[in-house]
């Protein structure tokens, strides 16, 4: 299973509005970072997981993610680490904890090594739930509805499937590697580094020809964006569920913005 790949299936948040899912899931992404807390963002968090299981492709959902664990983790560890040294260092440092070396271990650092993880997280698992219920054709139709031109609209729907389809060549090319006996995964870094070169040569070539038959493609249906009023085949309508949706999606940053500025030396600073 690709991570954003469209899953195919019978569920309420499959059938709403593509305008709907993107406003309800960008005001989840702004209130991870207006509300600078890491019980919110794990409660976002939490609120993706159960859109997924409700969507009916949680365990998918679940599995795609997984192949960010070893990145969220090192994430972590970085953070709590050498949180002093980065640009993001607050003008208090927290408490000291230990001591690794040169390296001080302190509770803002700590602070910060479980909160930025999350936040990640959350900046993979949105989009990869609206394109695994949301197909690329909606995805387009969407965004020109919502006033963006129509060629912008064609331009990021296209980038989407073109990264959908390399990771499908990649995964195919690699397989198709390891058949016939290189070990990827084996022997240090370098060495694996290395190993994938056999890798990632034929799938450069490979990318080159699929961006190749993409614009052969346009070029052969005569495609012109500059089309006004353009009408689209089966096109979606808005329903209540929709709406509400909506209405939510601005209550959601509404009281996250009240809250950040009613309380606003309550809460921790937000360092980007």
């Amino acid at each position: 299973m690709k991570l954003g790949q469209y899953v195919e299936k019978n569920s309420w948040f499959h059938r709403l509005d593509g305008r709907s899912k993107i406003i309800f899931l960008i005001s989840l992404t702004l209130m991870s970072f207006i509300l600078d807390n890491i019980m919110i963002n794990l409660l976002i968090l939490l609120i993706i997981v159960f859109l997924s299981f409700s969507a009916k492709i949680g365990k998918k959902f679940l599995k795609s993610l997984g192949k960010f664990a070893g990145l969220i983790v090192f994430a972590g560890f970085v953070w709590i680490l050498f949180y002093r040294e980065s640009l993001f260092q607050a003008n208090k440092c927290g408490v000291e904890l230990f001591r690794i070396g040169p390296i001080i271990v302190d509770s803002t650092g700590l602070y910060y090594g479980v909160k930025m993880p999350l936040r990640i997280i959350i900046m993979i698992s949105i989009p990869s739930l609206f394109f695994m219920t949301t197909t690329i054709r909606e995805f387009i139709i969407s965004l020109s509805k919502m006033g963006i031109p129509y060629i912008v609209s064609f331009t990021f729907g296209l980038a989407a499937q073109l990264i959908f389809s390399l990771s499908n060549e990649y995964e195919k090319i690699k397989n198709a590697q390891i058949a016939r006996g290189l070990e990827v995964d084996s022997g240090n870094l370098f060495k694996r580094i290395r190993n994938h070169i056999p890798i990632l040569i034929p799938f450069t070539v490979r990318s080159i020809e699929l961006a190749d038959e993409i614009n052969l493609a346009i070029s052969l249906k005569n495609f012109n964006p500059s089309i006004r009023n353009r009408k689209f085949y089966r096109d979606k309508k808005m329903s209540f569920i929709d709406y509400l949706l909506i209405s939510l999606s601005f209550l959601i940053l509404l009281l996250s913005i009240i809250v950040r500025l009613g309380v606003f030396h309550e809460l921790p600073k937000i360092y980007f």
